[in-house]
């Protein structure tokens, strides 16, 4: 499902441990700019996209517990434990990737302008 930019917003507030209306969706929501009675309301009106993040992040939290698990243990079963790890670093990755990506990205424009690479093509093409 693709989030609107207010609904991002929410789940970035929602989600962030760093924020301060962290797991607060009457909070995160207000910060969000919806309005004071959609806010009070959002967990009780079932909405989707809300439904999606929240089982989203219940998914995390489980992979972030058998991360945690699979640190522990003993390797009775290398092929378990193998599938196990992979599926909770998959799901770390895919819903955390702030926190648990493997790449690294870098911001490429100046000052978020693009970059006039229009010189560039013409000494290539000179040549």
């Amino acid at each position: 499902m693709e989030l609107t930019p207010q609904q991002s917003q929410f789940k970035e507030f929602y989600l962030d441990p760093k924020s301060e209306t962290f797991g607060n969706a009457y909070r995160s929501a207000l910060r969000a700019d919806y309005s004071d009675e959609y806010s009070k309301n959002i967990t009780s009106h079932g909405t989707d996209w809300l439904s999606e993040i929240i089982r989203d992040y219940e998914r995390l939290q489980k992979a972030e517990k058998v991360l945690d698990k699979t640190l522990e243990m003993e390797a009775d079963d290398p092929a378990k434990l193998r599938i196990q790890t992979d599926v909770a670093k998959f799901v770390a990755k895919g819903m955390a990737k702030h926190k648990y990506s493997e790449r690294v990205e870098k911001d490429i424009t100046s000052g978020g302008q693009p970059i006039n690479l229009s010189g560039l093509f013409a000494e290539a093409i000179d040549e």
